[in-house]
């Protein structure tokens, strides 16, 4: 026979702390996805690649400005070689389009995997809070990841004027709009297309993967296919071009153009593809909520 049973007091009591509801946990969840996608409180194998590729972005843009400073040194009538604001996008938008590839995965995916969002369904949160909150939290650290180096480039190279550096700070404080609106283009070009694989794909890695195909492959393909003029309508493919839909809008904003590209070979305007981001970005946001519903 067993003896008695022994009854502890493990001093239990109620939450007595301030009740946040909705717009508490839209807050908890995004700062979590921040924290997440930077691999925040995890190993450091979480924390590396994303890391890496923030350095990666960051970087260049001391090293600009560094060798801009030397020079100017020797030649302070000579240029910066190294190009603007705009030619900087190039450098960085190839990163942030791999930042994406492994940051909408880990937002989206191992909440479905582990059974995370019916913790999350319990709370007064609908499916759209949730996915806003996760969108943010790619937002934030991509903008960060695309904002910051455009910075260190515009007071670096304001503080190598000639003029000094408030005059030259206003003198190009026209920039900053351009440089905002064309960050706000990279985050829903690359974004969204890579929010809505993870709000569907069951393995991280897989979803990177299919995305880096979507985005890459696939603006390979449709370059083929617009090169193949035998075919009815072929230069419609051109749309297809996910990865140059931000280029070529950037571009547009920073008053440039790019006819080489695909959608410039194929006689598109730099609107079709401003076009192209919007109507992707809001499909994406409207599938995902349908999905979503069905699982919060």
């Amino acid at each position: 026979m067993t003896g008695p049973g022994t009854i502890y007091d493990l001093g239990y009591r109620p939450y007595e702390g301030p009740r946040l509801g909705r717009r508490g946990a839209v807050v908890a969840i995004l700062w979590d996805g921040v924290a997440r996608v930077l691999g925040l409180r995890r190993r450091f194998r979480a924390k590396l690649l994303p890391w890496l590729l923030l350095l990666l972005a960051v970087l260049p843009a001391v090293a600009f400005v560094g060798f801009s400073f030397l020079l100017s040194t020797f030649a302070p009538e000579v240029d910066s070689p190294f190009g603007g604001h705009a030619e900087y996008f190039d450098l960085v938008g190839t990163l942030a389009l791999l930042f994406v590839s492994l940051a909408a995965p880990e937002l989206l995916v191992p909440d479905r995997r582990h059974g995370v969002l019916a913790l999350y369904g319990s709370r007064p949160l609908l499916p759209r809070d949730y996915l806003a909150a996760r969108a943010g939290a790619l937002t934030i650290v991509l903008s960060f990841f695309l904002l910051v180096p455009q910075l260190l480039l515009w007071v670096g190279f304001a503080a190598l004027s000639t003029e000094g550096l408030v005059r030259a700070l206003l003198a190009d404080v026209g920039s900053l709009p351009k440089i905002l609106a064309a960050a706000v283009v990279y985050v829903a070009g690359y974004g969204a297309p890579g929010l809505l694989l993870a709000g569907f794909g069951r393995r991280r890695a897989v979803v990177t993967g299919g995305y880096l195909a979507l985005v890459l492959v696939g603006s390979g393909l449709a370059a083929a296919v617009t090169e193949a003029v035998a075919l009815p309508g072929h230069r419609f493919a051109a749309l297809g071009a996910l990865v140059e839909h931000p280029i070529v809008v950037k571009d547009w904003i920073f008053g440039a153009s790019n006819p080489s590209g695909i959608v410039g070979r194929a006689g598109f305007e730099p609107w079709v593809s401003a076009l192209v981001i919007t109507v992707l970005a809001s499909a994406a946001g409207i599938v995902l909520v349908r999905r979503y519903r069905r699982l919060l």
